[in-house]
């Protein structure tokens, strides 16, 4: 269970077929307003995804580009005051007019895995307890037979000594340990849709390796989904099937992991992947990109990356709101993605 993945290289298990059928989350036209302050801002805006059963998606973009939140809004996370539009489907079922009961049942169908295992999991409760709640609160497991499948699941994400494991507190365990009673906490619940927000931020990278390959292996043995929250782009290539590109609360770009490394289309995925340092090929300097990440609030209505662009025209901004257009399985977001494909693809070598 911890065979370790290569970092730099795509995952082959990855090229195995979702399961074809109905997408089981279908994201459309979901924007996202947020009360901050007593101001209204938009926080998403105009995203669209879907993910078929057994399907990894990787969102990536600079903080601020609201991967978090398009997590947080397809699980029902959100603050007070929140407002949304647009659709989300889960297993069919709209998501957004759901409340109390239906909604709890609706989103049993779906795990969060944090990116910070000791915010979310309470410092003076034992790890036993910690696993076992929801199993008999919910579930309604007796203690028994509950600690019986938390002492197994710790097994099958790589911790040994389970019994030991139970009895003891978060502060007694290491980074990587916790982040795997994390995984083991949502695998308990037999999910469809795992949600990973940057999960392996804290690892060092042996241990980040061993927690990506633990998350592949079961969802290619169970045939559970994965939108896996990441800024680093080599490891979205290497665990998941496709990746989308948010900036400024929308997704710009979405293509197969692999491809989107050597035939960007949009400037902005282009900037990114050539900003990611290269072993092979060490530079004095890495690549930047000019100017500063601006949230959907602030973006410009047409194309939201125009201020930073060095490809940049004035048709560009004058245009209207641009539409995510899909040819075949890309979808990008820019005027110019056919005329610029050769030479971005250049700039992100």
């Amino acid at each position: 269970m911890t065979k370790a993945l290569p970092m730099t290289e795509p995952n082959p298990n990855t090229s195995s077929s979702p399961t074809p059928g109905p997408p089981l989350v279908a994201v459309r036209d979901l924007n996202l307003t947020l009360d901050v302050a007593g101001q209204k801002r938009l926080v998403l805006r105009d995203v669209s995804l879907t993910i078929q059963r057994g399907e990894a998606l990787a969102l990536v973009g600079e903080s601020g580009a609201g991967k978090s939140m398009t997590a947080r809004t397809i699980a029902r996370l959100l603050p007070d005051r929140a407002t949304t539009t647009g659709s989300i489907h889960f297993e069919g079922r709209e998501m957004l007019g759901l409340r109390g009961e239906p909604l709890r049942r609706a989103r049993s169908g779906m795990s969060v895995i944090f990116q910070d295992p000791r915010a979310y999991i309470n410092p003076v409760r034992r790890i036993g307890d910690f696993l076992t709640e929801q199993l008999r609160t919910v579930a309604h497991v007796d203690r028994h037979e509950a600690t019986r499948r938390a002492q197994k699941m710790l097994s099958e994400v790589g911790i040994t000594d389970t019994a030991r494991r139970m009895r003891q507190y978060p502060g007694d365990l290491s980074g990587g340990m916790l982040q795997r009673v994390m995984i083991a906490s949502a695998l308990l619940s037999d999910p469809k849709l795992i949600l990973a927000d940057e999960p392996t931020t804290a690892l060092d990278v042996t241990t980040q390796s061993e927690v990506m390959a633990i998350l592949d292996e079961l969802r290619h043995d169970a045939g559970v989904a994965l939108l896996f929250i990441t800024h680093d782009l080599d490891l979205a290539a290497a665990v998941c099937d496709r990746t989308a590109v948010m900036y400024a609360g929308q997704i710009v770009e979405a293509q197969e992991s692999t491809g989107l490394h050597h035939r960007p289309r949009h400037p902005y995925t282009a900037a990114l992947a050539a900003a990611r340092p290269d072993l092979e090929r060490p530079l004095p300097r890495l690549a930047s990109i000019p100017g500063r990440p601006v949230g959907a609030w602030e973006a410009a209505e047409t194309c939201a990356f125009s201020d930073r662009c060095p490809h940049r025209q004035p048709r560009c901004t004058e245009s209207g709101a641009l539409p995510l257009t899909h040819d075949s399985d890309h979808a990008v977001r820019c005027l110019r993605a056919d005329e610029l494909g050769p030479l971005l693809q250049g700039e992100s070598q």
